[in-house]
């Protein structure tokens, strides 16, 4: 099912959260919204399933105006980044609960429960209460029961958060799988930018109160269209110049074949598109080991550069490197975009 929001305003008090907001997300697709705590991405997926109304604004599913519709009526999965299981039903009532306020049958009940007990790969635990299960089966259980009636659209407000680095890479193996396997659209809620570029078909950066930017997850971190976005996203580099006939002219050099409008831009880098030579234009001024990765801080003139580096020899503070910078397929953030 087809998701768009249109121009939605949500005013908190004296605080607007949402500002004019627009959102589309086609039929199938797991979109990722990031954005930073209080921005408004728990407000957007509460919108969407009827449990906070919108101050301006329509929610349209699959062209159809639900901005008026009550929440049980929108046939919207939405899991919640704590379990909210009942603690006095077990795995399976719990999975059926839903089912049996809807007055499903009590056969077809037990096929749908049978089927997502091994979807979510929770045998064995049927009649287990909560407590007595992990946290990260409890999640599974959680989402079992959000499918249980089948929607179309699933809903996850930070579902992860709770869980170690182990059991996250699981769960969102497990929910990518489930998502291909069944079609949803997903609007997943997450304050981990690893976790949205490896599970998203798209990335929205929510920022103040609108969607900054929406994009595949390489374009977002390799093509962001702001500052703010790319900053976001983690560390990177601004190399300001200007762009005159296909040409980026900077302190560090020229770089040729810009297929960009001419005037003022920065060229932007990620620290892992420059790589380290033999030479003595830069020195190190310092790093940082972040595991695998090594984060140099390189220095020439008045121009420092963030470089990443997999060697497993470390290099010296002091030490003089040279540079090598892409020469294709640049990304330039123009003027206009660099608030």
């Amino acid at each position: 099912m087809k998701i768009v929001m249109e121009n939605i305003t949500k005013t908190y008090g004296s605080e607007k959260v949402l500002d004019h907001l627009n959102l589309q997300v086609e039929e199938g697709k797991f979109l990722s919204i990031l954005g930073y705590s209080g921005a408004g991405k728990s407000t957007i997926l509460k919108i969407i399933s009827g449990l906070v109304g919108q101050d301006k604004g329509r929610v349209f599913i699959d062209g159809i105006d639900i901005s008026n519709y009550p929440t049980e009526n929108r046939n919207i999965g939405y899991i919640f980044q704590s379990p909210l299981l009942f603690p006095h039903m077990t795995v399976e009532e719990n999975i059926a609960f839903g089912l049996q306020v809807k007055k499903w049958d009590s056969k077809r009940i037990r096929k749908r429960t049978t089927e997502l007990i091994k979807l979510l790969q929770i045998e064995g635990l049927e009649k287990r209460l909560p407590p007595m299960i992990s946290g990260g089966q409890q999640q599974r259980v959680a989402i079992a029961r959000a499918l249980a009636p089948e929607p179309r659209i699933l809903l996850m407000d930070e579902p992860f958060s709770s869980l170690d680095s182990k059991l996250r890479e699981e769960m969102g193996a497990l929910i990518k799988e489930i998502q291909e396997k069944l079609n949803l659209t997903i609007i997943f809620v997450t304050h981990d930018r690893n976790e949205s570029l490896a599970l998203s078909h798209e990335i929205g950066i929510l920022l103040d109160g609108n969607i900054a930017q929406i994009d595949t997850p390489k374009n977002i971190y390799y093509k962001p269209n702001s500052n703010k976005v790319a900053k976001f996203m983690g560390l990177c580099n601004f190399i300001p110049g200007r762009i005159q006939g296909n040409i980026f002219y900077s302190r560090l050099g020229e770089f040729k074949g810009v297929a960009e409008e001419d005037g003022k831009a920065k060229l932007f880098l990620r620290p892992e598109q420059i790589k380290i030579c033999e030479g003595d234009n830069f020195k190190i001024m310092s790093y940082k080991i972040t595991g695998r990765e090594i984060i140099y801080r390189a220095k020439t003139g008045d121009s420092c550069l963030l470089v990443e580096d997999s060697a497993q020899e470390v290099l010296s503070v002091g030490q003089t490197i040279g540079l090598i910078f892409p020469n294709k397929n640049l990304h330039f953030i123009h003027k206009r975009s660099m608030i």
